[in-house]
């Protein structure tokens, strides 16, 4: 069976997207970029408003114009950081031809989560390390961001299965926590001078192909 990863068309950017940012709109983007950061670096609570100020050069009164705690900083990054994977794997989705197999769905997806959570950076890496030290109402808030793309992926197996291309006996939760599970541990080991994403995602298809039925 060909696991060839083709490579999806990528959505031109919005309008929006391409107007020029503002004078504040700019200082806030340095803000959340320096939290990411520091909240990949140190933990939730090894970080404080101050080191986020002094990082973009602010003082520490004028952070809180843009964000009026940590908790609110902490919720603005992991929710970019959870909203950018999310966002890159619908985008690659929706490039694909309406006749694409389920399998392909899931191959493009692969390679979309792999591509955004290693360009991401700090914001995957926070992601990753930090929802488990934020405060509990902070976390609820997060967590419908990350069952809706959990989601995704279940309805990307349960396609695969309505279509015949999935075997009877595979477990569609379990296959879906194996697999996003293994995409983000990326994150701990991926170099960028081995072998390149989208090789790594050819790999991860072949690994992958048990669970489909043979044609």
């Amino acid at each position: 069976m060909n696991t060839t990863i083709r490579p999806a068309r990528t959505a031109l950017p919005s309008a929006a997207a391409q107007l020029p940012k503002t004078k504040a709109e700019v200082s806030r983007e340095r803000v959340i970029d320096a939290a990411a950061k520091i909240f990949a670096e140190r933990g939730y609570a090894g970080t404080t408003m101050r080191a986020v100020a002094t990082q973009v050069g602010l003082r520490a009164a004028s952070l809180y114009y843009h964000y009026r705690s940590k908790e609110d900083l902490i919720e603005a990054v992991l929710a970019r950081g959870m909203g950018s994977v999310a966002d890159a794997v619908r985008v690659s989705l929706a490039a694909l031809p309406p006749e694409a197999t389920a399998r392909a769905r899931i191959e493009a997806a692969t390679l979309a989560h792999l591509n955004s959570v290693v360009t991401s950076g700090d914001y995957a890496l926070a992601s990753r390390r930090v929802m488990g030290q934020v405060p509990s109402h902070v976390r609820r808030r997060l967590v419908s961001l990350r069952d809706a793309y959990s989601e995704l992926w279940l309805e990307l197996l349960e396609s695969a299965r309505a279509g015949g291309e999935l075997r009877d006996e595979v477990d569609t939760h379990l296959a879906r926590t194996f697999i996003l599970g293994a995409l983000n541990s990326v994150l701990d080991w991926y170099r960028p001078n081995g072998k390149t994403l989208r090789e790594i995602a050819e790999q991860f298809a072949i690994l992958t192909e048990g669970i489909f039925r043979r044609v």
